[in-house]
């Protein structure tokens, strides 16, 4: 049987090239950037490949054209040029502090003035700025080389990420990039390309101030699969792997193609309709032959946890508004977590309209499982065996056991602490229940829309499987039989018995004395 080798945990493109590991050709991107403009800035996921694509374009402007041969812009790029390139990455900084921030680019930019053999003139016996050994460092190198100079800046925002929580301490680490940062204009002339990546989108926190120059590409439609893997390339590049997983699992092509889509594809960045695998978590999947969640198990944003912690929303309302984009480009905080969703992968584009107006949606099932981890435990105040009690309320949903997962939600609710029940004053048990079950139904995959309106009225909510629907209504300190009433007498099930699904109705009563689902009563419909 014939394998591939994937560069799990390789990032480094001459390593990748020289050791036979699978690539992903998006070297015609890059001849695109190159030529086309100077100074550029994109924001994808973790895990999206967005080093890699910066260690691609600091061998191409090296001169490398060995590492190139066989790849697209082997025969569109005819001079290959050599230029000096100053890579930093700066997810490797720690910045709890702004002498800690000032200390690791200290670091990094002495390496490159020993390299380049620059010396710095003190003032006194002090060194100078961070800004002003950067622009130093750039115009020595033209002025010794004559050449124009290539600057990568990998995770720009790892510098503020660390502090943002902390606003003194984020003042003092933002005037220490402000600093560095605008060298990049300053120094214009002396430069060749210049490329930022980062995880966020920063635009209002100044840190770029007067660097107005940078390109966006983030949400640029002609770049939309720079990052992550389309499922062409999936079929051109990667098909031994997905042979080999489908054999595995006793599937052919199509149906393996499929399950991957469903658990890594959907992530989609601009208003072109194609979508993207996350490339870390598929090639994973390639490499065991098995179906894990990947980037869940990868690690989570602390930035991520602490806004989500602090934020108060109801994921279906997230997903039925348009965003425009600069929304979802904007500084995000505990009272708008949409930019924060969007920016770090939890949340994707689903339809784009005018064409920069947007409506989000969950992008996969990987991403819909690491959500439910993180929401339940904050909405509910249960962490023990999350998955298995999820997976349980799955199947039974699927198998029609309604008395099933109706107990398990009860038993779930029913650890919930109570003081999650009372962030809404106005009418706190009423809103959580709307939010916790429908939130466990649309985080478990399953096909739901809440507050349905109807010539006859408006549903509470209605979920949909293969074979099923469920129409419910919910009261609040009422009956059951008060709630079945209802449905039958607004002819709620009526726009879904011609679907060919099995229908059930259920009223479910709530108590706001125990703080928990009292009775439920069904009837097939």
């Amino acid at each position: 049987m014939m394998t591939q080798n994937y560069p799990l945990g390789q990032q480094d493109f001459a390593e990748i090239r020289s050791s036979g590991k699978v690539y992903i050709d998006k070297t015609a991107y890059v001849y695109q950037m190159t030529h086309s403009n100077k100074f550029y800035f994109l924001s994808r996921p973790r895990r999206f490949g967005k080093t890699l694509l910066l260690s691609t374009l600091e061998y191409y402007f090296l001169g490398r054209k060995d590492l190139f041969q066989g790849l697209a812009i082997d025969s569109l790029e005819k001079e290959w040029n050599s230029y000096p390139v100053l890579h930093f990455d700066l997810s490797t900084i720690e910045a709890d502090t702004d002498q800690m921030l000032k200390q690791d680019l200290d670091d990094m930019l002495e390496q490159y003035e020993k390299q380049y053999n620059v010396q710095n003139t003190y003032i006194g016996n002090r060194r100078p700025s961070i800004g002003r050994r950067f622009s130093n460092l750039i115009r020595n190198i033209h002025h010794t080389t004559g050449q124009k100079i290539v600057v990568l800046i990998d995770e720009y925002d790892k510098g503020i990420l660390d502090v943002i929580k902390n606003e003194t301490k984020l003042e003092k680490n933002r005037k220490i990039l402000r600093n560095f940062f605008t060298q990049l204009k300053a120094n214009d002339k002396y430069l060749q390309f210049v490329m930022l990546t980062g995880v966020t989108r920063f635009r209002h926190l100044t840190i770029f101030s007067g660097l107005n120059n940078l390109k966006d590409i983030s949400m640029a439609p002609e770049y939309a699969a720079l990052c992550g893997v389309t499922i062409e390339e999936l079929h051109k590049d990667l098909s031994i792997g997905l042979d080999n997983i489908a054999n595995a699992k006793g599937l052919d092509r199509n149906q393996m193609t499929e399950l991957l889509c469903q658990k890594y594809d959907g992530y989609r960045f601009t208003c072109d309709e194609n979508t993207v695998f996350n490339p870390f978590s598929l090639l994973s999947a390639l490499q065991d032959r098995r179906l894990n969640s990947y980037w869940v198990m990868s690690g989570t944003s602390k930035v991520f946890i602490d806004y989500l912690s602090e934020s108060d929303f109801v994921l279906d309302d997230l997903l039925s508004q348009w965003y425009d984009e600069d929304t979802l480009a904007s500084t995000f905080d505990s009272k708008q977590p949409v930019p924060l969703l969007y920016q770090t992968g939890y949340l994707t584009i689903k339809k784009a309209k005018d064409p920069n107006y947007y409506q989000l949606a969950i992008p996969n099932g990987e991403v819909r499982e690491s959500l439910m981890m993180q929401l339940l435990p904050m909405y509910m105040g249960v962490n023990k065996n999350i998955p298995g009690r999820l997976i349980s309320i799955k199947d039974k949903i699927l198998s029609a056991d309604i008395d099933g997962w109706l107990t398990e939600l009860q038993s779930m609710i029913g650890s919930a602490p109570y003081q999650l029940l009372v962030k809404d004053e106005d009418n706190p048990v009423e809103r959580f229940y709307h939010l916790i079950i429908y939130q466990i139904f649309v985080l478990l995959g399953i096909d739901t829309n809440s507050e349905i309106n109807i010539s006859g009225g408006r549903i509470d909510m209605v979920a949909k499987t293969p074979t099923l629907i469920y129409v419910m209504e919910f009261k609040l300190d009422g009956t059951p039989v008060q709630a079945l009433k209802q449905i039958d007498q607004k002819g709620y099930v009526l726009p879904y018995q011609a679907d060919g699904h099995k229908v059930f109705k259920i009223g479910i009563s709530f108590s706001s004395t125990t703080h928990n689902i009292a009775k439920w009563k069904i009837k097939e419909g």
